[in-house]
């Protein structure tokens, strides 16, 4: 479209609708889902990027102001505007006006400190800053493994907390 043109694609469809609106000065009534490849994402606060969230496909549904993603590589960033979270999963849901995300399938990431996390889902709530899981999750550090039923990362500070029950497993590898 006339936006991403310029815009960039780094604004991704969201703002593209939105520019489109401005410019005609007026609203359409939402079309057909879009069916996009090589996706981007970005959600910017205060000229500080909080989300940037890129996917190798996906389909925008403007009804629902949603993007159902797949491949999706998604990073946050702290109050200081440097890299707090940063994960992968095979799937994404995007909320086009409130920038929450839920990820699933085979979710992988790095929290800021280094440690990294497996589960099967994550999500993503932007008014909150808080990334949360309830489902069944692994925290790699050095030298051993986390293991819980869930757990919040508060992005812009980066806090962690397991949520519910908690083992530690020693790496007695040298």
């Amino acid at each position: 479209c006339m936006a991403t043109r310029l815009l960039g694609p780094a604004f991704g469809v969201g703002a593209c609708l939105a520019v489109l609106v401005a410019v005609a000065g007026h609203v359409w009534a939402a079309g057909p889902p879009m069916r996009l490849s090589g996706m981007t994402f970005v959600a910017l606060s205060e000229n500080v990027t909080d989300i940037r969230v890129e996917a190798d496909s996906g389909v925008i549904d403007e009804a629902a102001n949603r993007a159902d993603l797949t491949a999706v590589h998604a990073e946050w960033a702290g109050d200081d505007g440097k890299l707090s979270l940063e994960l992968t999963c095979e799937r994404g849901e995007l909320d086009l006006e409130t920038n929450d995300l839920v990820a699933s399938g085979n979710v992988r990431g790095l929290l800021a400190d280094g440690r990294r996390f497996v589960g099967p889902s994550l999500r993503y709530d932007r008014a909150r800053g808080i990334a949360f899981t309830d489902a069944p999750v692994e925290i790699i550090e050095e030298g051993r493994i986390l293991s819980g039923g869930g757990f919040q990362y508060h992005v812009r500070d980066r806090r962690l907390r397991l949520t519910a029950g908690a083992r530690v497993e020693e790496n007695k590898t040298p």
